[in-house]
């Protein structure tokens, strides 16, 4: 006899949930110093279910950390997509950018600590930052907006090194303002890229649309949620 629709619904939710607590169990040793390193025993325990169930939704626990990574993108794409919405100019799309990046450790703490901790890594992925950064980038420099040192590598690994930098800052000296840090650098960013100081200090400075918190469970304060 099949199943009924009620049934089936059921169980859909049942493993869109199992699936949810093991990637934030997965998010939580990723913005923890174990990271990688931790077992499938590890994450199975820290989700609350059995060994069995994670390989019934991960092939192994590298599977399972990429869909983690991949759901805090999810988060940090939404987020830009609000401080962003209705910005045509390029330099103001890249300067929003730069500063929402590093106010996730307000509103996307748990996210915020993966990109702190996995560095380069992270922004190397071609499913990662990298691909949105390096848009907005040549879009900017094509429209006359930013004059890039070099080639776009090289104005990336900038971009990158600038962000991780006050990323490490706002983590070690909780006295730091976010919303000073994460205008400075941008500042400096649009200054290094061509911009005169007051344009980059008008730019840099002007009000952002309001981030919602994330709503996926990222980051240590998920465990609380399970």
């Amino acid at each position: 006899m099949s199943s009924s629709p009620r049934s089936d619904n059921r169980h859909r939710r049942r493993r869109e949930d199992t699936r949810a607590r093991l990637i934030a169990a997965a998010c939580d040793y990723l913005a923890s110093d174990v990271g990688t390193a931790a077992s499938v025993q590890q994450l199975a325990a820290r989700a609350d279910v059995g060994v069995g169930t994670l390989y019934g939704h991960f092939a192994d626990k590298h599977a399972l950390f990429d869909a983690a990574v991949a759901s805090t993108l999810d988060d940090f794409g939404a987020a830009f997509d609000q401080v962003n919405a209705d910005v045509a100019d390029p330099a103001l799309l890249f300067a929003n950018g730069v500063r929402a990046t590093l106010l996730l450790r307000t509103t996307h703490r748990g996210g915020s600590e993966i990109l702190r901790r996995l560095g380069f890594e992270f922004l190397a992925r071609d499913t990662a930052l990298a691909p949105r950064a390096a848009a907005g980038l040549e879009a900017a420099r094509a429209s006359g907006r930013l004059d890039l040192p070099g080639d776009l590598d090289t104005a990336l690994a900038c971009t990158a090194g600038a962000i991780l930098g006050c990323l490490h800052l706002l983590a070690s000296d909780p006295s730091v303002d976010p919303d000073a840090t994460a205008s400075s650098c941008a500042l400096g960013l649009l200054r290094m890229f061509g911009l005169d100081d007051d344009e980059a200090r008008d730019l840099s400075s002007r009000p952002l649309a309001t981030v919602r918190p994330g709503t996926s469970s990222t980051g240590p304060d998920a465990r609380s949620q399970h």
